[in-house]
């Protein structure tokens, strides 16, 4: 093997400073990568958790907007045989019903001997938007929760009576008065949100 040979099989590989300084590069290729990837899948988590608080606000507008537009003017009569007032409302109640009503349009799939008015009620435990449905309209047993929406903080609520007010506190003057409206507004992970229902055939 003559000298310009052996110089060119020499130069033919790779030198441990080059070897390093590749070694550093695919070092800070896969650090980006795995920085790019984490970055991913954070913000595919945000976005889940974001559609989801998108998707359960909306099952709660949708639930609250189809009880009350088709809450009807009738009382009833608790277990003991009271008579109750057709629309009851305090957010202030501890534990207790929040919200309680008569409605129309209850389906009857299975054909049993029952009208189709139904008595629901909502209640705030907790933070916690509960929906309770009863067996009758009159006494009857209670459903089992229906959790609507946790978290929630600071609800407050307001009704729009017949005369055009709006009350901070629903007191009716008849048993089977009830209002045209009702504004719900309550916090929610550090956002307000506030919503806006007819009442039955109400009107603003």
């Amino acid at each position: 093997m003559t000298t310009e040979n052996l110089f060119d099989s020499r130069r033919s590989g790779f030198t441990l400073v080059e070897m390093m300084v590749a070694l550093l590069i695919f070092s800070l290729l896969a650090v980006a990568g795995v920085g790019l990837l984490r970055s991913a899948v954070d913000s595919n988590e945000v976005t889940d958790q974001n559609l989801r608080g998108m998707a359960e606000m909306q099952r709660l507008v949708s639930l609250m907007e189809a009880d009350l537009s088709q809450a009807i003017a009738r009382t009833y009569r608790d277990e003991e045989g009271n008579r109750n007032p057709a629309f009851a409302a305090d957010e202030r109640a501890s534990d207790d019903d929040i919200l309680t009503f008569t409605r129309s349009g209850q389906s009857n799939v299975n054909d049993e001997p029952r009208s189709n008015l139904q008595r629901v009620s909502y209640r705030l435990i907790d933070g916690s938007l509960q929906r309770y449905q009863y067996a009758m309209t009159d006494g009857g047993a209670i459903s089992d929760p229906a959790i609507l929406i946790d978290s929630l903080e600071n609800v407050q609520m307001r009704y729009r009576d017949k005369r055009g007010r709006w009350l901070d506190q629903w007191q009716s003057e008849r048993m089977n008065d009830m209002p045209r409206a009702l504004e719900i507004q309550f916090e929610q992970s550090g956002r307000t949100y506030r919503h806006l229902f007819l009442i039955g055939t109400g009107y603003l």
